[in-house]
């Protein structure tokens, strides 16, 4: 019978160990195992940023026109029928907005005294006058010459002084910035005289005005050229052949 206690004694802690072999894990393990999982992660990867594109410079307005590098000439008006741009030389060929200023400010001015400079042929030949009686007409390319020194004084200072103004009213000082710039602020051959009050005050209406002061103006600069030179040729006034 001791033997048989003994036996079963031994058979019975074999199974009680055989059981705790198969017990599992505690519950303090499993969510200690855990926390080191969520300890060790992998490092996240940062995502690029593209860079902002620079805004858009801010181009104030004059008369209606902003600068447009995408047009002929920055957009300013002058393009007319049936030729539109007409740039056969190239002058204006991928050039600067201050070089395209300058240009239109020479076209402008130029422009100006042509025109002034027809009807100073047309009417200083054929109106009579104290200096040359009233013999009339007579020729316009000899009467600066023939001019007495007070007139000749008077008429320069008008000029000096109307470009003194100008350049005053629309260009850059020396010394300020680079040498024969137009202001920013300033639009080529608006300088602000305006007795008559003539000057449009919409967008549309400046651009048909001052299309048509240019198409005078390139008109009156052929005019005055081929009055000049048809009178060193014939020594004639420009009327003089006509039939009436």
């Amino acid at each position: 019978l001791s033997n048989m206690a003994s036996r079963t004694a031994l058979t019975l802690v074999a199974l009680a160990s055989t059981a705790v072999a198969f017990t599992p894990l505690a519950p303090s393990a499993t969510r200690s195992s855990v926390r080191v999982a969520d300890a060790v992660t992998e490092p996240e990867v940062p995502t690029p940023v593209e860079p902002e594109a620079p805004p858009a410079p801010i181009v104030n307005m004059i008369n209606g026109w902003a600068p447009d590098a995408a047009q002929p000439c920055f957009g300013l008006p002058g393009a007319v029928a049936p030729l539109g741009f007409f740039d056969p030389v190239g002058f204006t060929k991928d050039a600067e907005l201050l070089k395209v200023k300058r240009l239109r400010e020479a076209e402008v001015m130029h422009s100006r005294v042509a025109m002034m400079a027809v009807v100073g042929y047309l009417v200083g030949e054929n109106t009579p006058t104290i200096t040359y009686g009233f013999d009339t007409p007579t020729i316009a390319n000899n009467q600066l010459a023939e001019a007495p020194g007070t007139v000749l004084f008077t008429f320069f200072l008008f000029i000096n002084l109307s470009e003194a103004f100008r350049a005053a009213k629309g260009w850059v000082e020396p010394g300020l910035g680079p040498l024969f710039t137009l202001r920013e602020n300033y639009y080529p051959g608006d300088l602000g005289f305006d007795p008559f009050g003539l000057k449009p005050t919409t967008a549309s209406e400046f651009s048909s005005m001052q299309t048509k002061e240019l198409s005078n103006g390139r008109l009156a600069m052929l005019a005055v050229a081929g009055m000049c030179v048809q009178e060193l040729l014939n020594g004639k006034p420009v009327l003089a052949d006509l039939p009436f």
